[in-house]
């Protein structure tokens, strides 16, 4: 089975502030699909994150131009991880009255419009969605009448639409104690809440799925881990600062 995790980023963004996570986005697809892989082998077609840039005025001000630098580098960094694309939108300043207020506009149709594709050309068998908006909710039915199974990750209930919650197959909340985390507690090699049964003797090395893990799933994971170890060691101290911290500078 083929999965693909969509992520919606300012949902995301909203939580991590919220929660004061610094979140590890290499680790993302092996939590969020740790769920399904206890009854089935999935591999993981990609992670998508739907995001915006930031607004940029006709002629930008010193703080947009450093909003907007701080904004590049993060797009580089999920760009460079394995089986991740970055789709941004559109930040379009608004107007109440005389309070301006900023609008992320094409997010939603772009996460929509890639869930619904993937899911009719065949390419997903199963799908994962980290958000809250009840706009996903058509996008969820279509996938599911292509026999796309759908998993939803959110927040807290009152962060997440009560629709979106019923239309999707099955519902997860973020578990922050085990989230992954930049400098956060040790991971589990099995979380808690998925925790399995021991495994008894003779039997042969087994995955979160289940079952045998295969040669090359072993290859990736080393791999990655290789590619995360090389990037720490070449880190500059600027590089080292959490994207929490970075990103916070902008919305305090």
């Amino acid at each position: 089975m083929r999965a693909a995790i969509f992520i919606d980023g300012g949902y995301v963004q909203s939580q991590f502030r919220y929660n004061k996570i610094d979140p590890d986005y290499e680790e993302f697809a092996d939590y969020f699909l740790a769920p399904a892989r206890e009854n089935v082998s999935i591999d993981l077609l990609r992670c998508y994150y739907y995001y915006c840039a930031p607004y940029m005025s006709p002629e930008p001000t010193e703080s947009e131009l450093k909003r907007m630098e701080t904004h590049s580098e993060f797009v580089d960094e999920i760009e460079n991880l394995d089986r991740w694309s970055m789709r941004l939108g559109k930040l379009e300043k608004r107007w109440d009255g005389k309070k301006e207020y900023f609008e992320q506009k094409r997010v939603d149709v772009l996460l929509s419009v890639d869930f619904v594709r993937h899911a009719a050309a065949g390419h997903i068998q199963h799908a994962v969605l980290v958000a809250g908006d009840s706009d996903f909710v058509p996008a969820v039915e279509a996938a599911k009448e292509h026999g796309v199974t759908v998993s939803l990750w959110c927040g807290k209930y009152k962060t997440v639409h009560k629709d979106l919650i019923s239309v999707c197959d099955e519902v997860h909340s973020f578990q922050w104690n085990e989230f992954p985390r930049i400098n956060g507690p040790e991971k589990n090699s099995q979380r808690d809440h998925h925790q399995k049964q021991p495994k008894q003797r003779g039997q042969s090395k087994q995955g979160s799925s289940g079952r045998p893990q295969s040669n090359r799933n072993q290859n990736q994971r080393k791999r990655r881990h290789e590619k995360k170890a090389a990037r720490k060691e070449a880190a500059t101290d600027q590089d080292k600062e959490s994207w929490a911290s970075r990103f916070k500078k902008f919305w305090d």
